[in-house]
């Protein structure tokens, strides 16, 4: 019994290396392959048989498949990602309906710490991004300045007289111009790592269960 509870206990930390490693690359590719879903899902069944206690595996498929169900509309309505969905499904399954208020509690805040954090950082991007750019404009501006003090005030003359190519209308090209747009739309969010922490919220309490 107690070679069963090392092992147990060893699968579950299995998951957790699982966990960590679907959060780094979520948050680095915003992508969650399916070989760590199928993964998260294959572990559960060597879960269940080296479990030293009872484990109600039918109480987890179940949650499992209603998660896929809901977030498969999700998913249909574009509200969640479909990697998302397949892993937060995957995980429900060990959660089961003991742990499902747990996970998805911790779940939701961390999504919302994250996207909070995310927001902050592109709107400070955009605000420096901003900033710089007025900065690199006055400087510009101040060496046309001095450039056209520095001319030769006949050439000066010239170059104001000269006049303008035929069909330009004095215009500036509107091609030169600066884009007005502001920073790009804001993507997707990592999720998935908001998914993976609270997965480890519930592999933490199945070891102390165990």
């Amino acid at each position: 019994m107690f070679a069963n509870l090392l092992v147990n206990q060893a699968i579950v930390c299995m998951l957790v290396g699982l966990l960590v490693a679907v959060a780094i690359i979520d948050v680095r590719h915003l992508t969650i392959s399916n070989r760590y879903c199928a993964a998260v899902v294959l572990l559960y069944p060597f879960y269940v048989a080296t479990a030293p206690f009872g484990v109600d595996w039918i109480d987890g498929a179940i949650v499992g498949a209603v998660a896929l169900t809901i977030g498969f509309l999700l998913f249909s309505m574009r509200f969640a990602g479909g990697g998302d969905v397949k892993f937060f499904a995957a995980i429900s399954l060990w959660a089961g309906s003991h742990l499902l208020l747990e996970y998805v509690f911790v779940t939701a805040v961390a999504g919302g710490v994250i996207a909070l954090c995310m927001l902050l950082h592109r709107r400070f991007t955009s605000t420096r991004t901003a900033s710089s750019g007025a900065m690199t404009h006055a400087l510009a501006s101040a060496n046309v300045f001095l450039g056209e003090l520095m001319m030769d005030p006949g050439s000066a003359v010239a170059s104001s007289a000269a006049p303008a190519s035929p069909g330009s209308n004095g215009a500036i090209d509107p091609s030169t111009k600066p884009h007005p747009g502001g920073p790009q739309p804001v993507g997707e969010l990592p999720y998935g790592a908001a998914i993976s922490l609270g997965g480890i919220v519930v592999a933490a309490m199945l070891l102390m269960r165990g």
